[in-house]
């Protein structure tokens, strides 16, 4: 309880990197109500946060990431110095969130994905997405192949429509035939999926990108 009267006479940003789970949790629910009660979307306020979202994504306690997760969807939502944590705050959500077995926690986890494409950053999405097709959890992978298709999708977790207008899909077409030979069947599905959402926005273009391919895959 000592610990508990000491961590919330600390301001928001200190509580946000405490040793103590439950100070970090506390901070990140009060990040939440900060984020979203911050008029100016250019308010010095917003550049006390920068250097931490990072960190938000990747906390070690479950139910603290989730609302850390909150915490940096809010940000995004709201800060025009969002643009500035793309890199660093996707490569945690690609290596700690969007293949988590809490499902809150990869809705979330895509939902910031969808967001930061919102805002314009989709090469810098799409780069983290697709080194997360390297990685060696089927998991990881097959959640990143998904993030990618909903980023395609005209129908997506905002409700916005992206397609291959905004979303450069070289990137993705050369992934296309190391996915439908992964040894993971969710992988081989997110794969067709994504083969599929491309050939919607780019057609018979796709067709050449494809002689690799065995004619039962075609």
């Amino acid at each position: 309880m000592e610990d508990e009267k000491e961590y919330i006479k600390l301001p928001v940003e200190e509580r946000c990197v405490h040793k103590l789970w439950k100070a970090r949790l506390h901070g990140y629910e009060e990040s939440v109500k900060t984020f979203q009660q911050i008029d100016d979307e250019k308010s010095p306020e917003w550049s006390k946060y920068l250097g931490l979202l990072k960190k938000f994504v990747v906390d070690s306690n479950a139910a603290a990431q989730e609302k850390g997760l909150e915490a940096v969807l809010a940000y995004v939502e709201n800060s025009a110095l969002a643009g500035k944590t793309v890199g660093e705050v996707m490569s945690g959500i690609v290596s700690k969130c969007i293949g988590a077995p809490k499902m809150k926690t990869k809705e979330l986890a895509v939902k910031i994905t969808l967001m930061y494409i919102e805002i314009e950053k989709t090469e810098q999405v799409l780069e983290e997405l697709v080194k997360g097709m390297d990685q060696k959890n089927p998991k990881v992978v097959a959640a990143c192949v998904s993030a990618a298709t909903l980023a395609l999708s005209d129908i997506s977790f905002s409700k916005v429509e992206f397609g291959s207008k905004v979303v450069t899909v070289k990137p993705l077409v050369k992934k296309i035939p190391v996915l439908l030979e992964d040894r993971d069947k969710g992988v081989r599905e997110e794969g067709k999926a994504l083969v599929i959402e491309i050939y919607r926005w780019i057609g018979d273009a796709l067709k050449p990108q494809l002689s690799s391919l065995k004619p039962i895959q075609v």
